[in-house]
């Protein structure tokens, strides 16, 4: 008992001290490693779900879009005569929903003349009355004083904003195609460059109707054809461009201001960024006549793995 006792008491060995704190130190080295690594995977799912939260915010912004457009400005459809490609881009631009009114004041934000059907011809918009909206452009269809879209590469020949403002197209033509549901320049798209006499008749609105429901016909008379919507004022509803566009890569939209002054009266921000695929599809329902917009989107996060989404929306779905 005596010599157990002393044998506690000297406590333990220099050998003894030295292994307990190596096989410390190697479960500290695994522990911080296991540590480690769990922080570098929890980034990595973070910094991934970061990039598939942005992704589908930026698809979602795009779709909601097309769904919510009269017309698709960007991709063109196909031109045979060209040797390049118009209808698979990198760039898509969608006249403003007819119906957003971001500040609320009951006009929507494309009503540039804050213009209306007077079916009760009292001069007086009451409950029920529709506006009217893109229903009186100029010769440049985006009151933008640039050819096609200001700043964007429309016809996507590598040139931007080519020729004078009244090539609404960026084909070296101008006003070569009238709103009448034909392709009058064969170019494979169909009323994309019309003159302030939008249909081309020569007379107010339409000719032979009543357009504005005031009792009157083709008021004015030829001198007034640019008088598209019939209310005696002329070329004061442009329309209002919604562009996606790459910015090295990040991924911007670009909108029309409130009560925009011009075409040229927008503004841009950063909806995604580290894309390193953006690409649209401008194609045909299997009706002929529907138009449908693909669109790949990929995200590639520094480290991680990229993150693609893609859909397809027909245009003005959702209206």
């Amino acid at each position: 008992m005596r010599a157990t006792s002393q044998r506690n008491q000297q406590g333990m060995s220099l050998l003894e001290i030295v292994i307990s704190v190596a096989i410390a130190g190697m479960l500290m080295a695994g522990i911080s490693s296991v540590i480690s690594g769990a922080i570098d995977a929890q980034r990595s799912t973070r910094a991934q779900n970061e990039a598939l939260q942005q992704t589908r915010f930026a698809l979602n912004r795009m779709v909601t879009a097309v769904s919510k457009t009269r017309y698709l400005m960007i991709p063109l459809a196909e031109n045979p005569a060209t040797a390049w490609a118009e209808s698979q881009r990198d760039v898509l631009a969608v006249t403003l929903d007819p119906t957003l009114d971001r500040d609320q004041d009951g006009w929507a934000d494309a009503n540039n003349d804050k213009d209306f059907l007077d079916v009760n011809n009292n001069g007086t918009r009451n409950v029920g009355e529709p506006e009217r909206i893109d229903e009186d452009t100029s010769t440049d269809n985006t009151n933008d004083g640039k050819p096609g879209i200001i700043g964007i590469d429309d016809d996507n020949d590598g040139v931007v904003d080519e020729g004078n403002s009244n090539n609404n197209d960026e084909d070296a033509m101008d006003f070569e195609d009238p709103i009448n549901g034909i392709d009058d320049d064969n170019d494979g798209s169909i009323d994309e460059d019309y003159k302030n006499d939008m249909n081309g008749d020569d007379a107010p609105g339409v000719m032979g109707v009543d357009d504005d429901m005031d009792g009157s016909i083709d008021e004015g008379g030829a001198g007034a054809k640019g008088n598209d919507d019939e209310d005696n004022l002329q070329d004061e509803d442009w329309l209002d461009p919604v562009v996606y566009y790459l910015n090295g890569t990040t991924l911007m939209e670009r909108m029309p201001a409130i009560n925009p002054v011009s075409g040229a009266d927008f503004s841009a921000y950063p909806i995604a960024d580290n894309v390193s695929q953006f690409l649209v599809q401008r194609s045909l329902g299997g009706n002929g006549r529907t138009v449908l917009v693909s669109i790949t989107l990929t995200l590639s996060p520094p480290d991680n793995e990229p993150v693609t989404l893609e859909t397809t929306i027909a245009v003005g779905s959702g209206l």
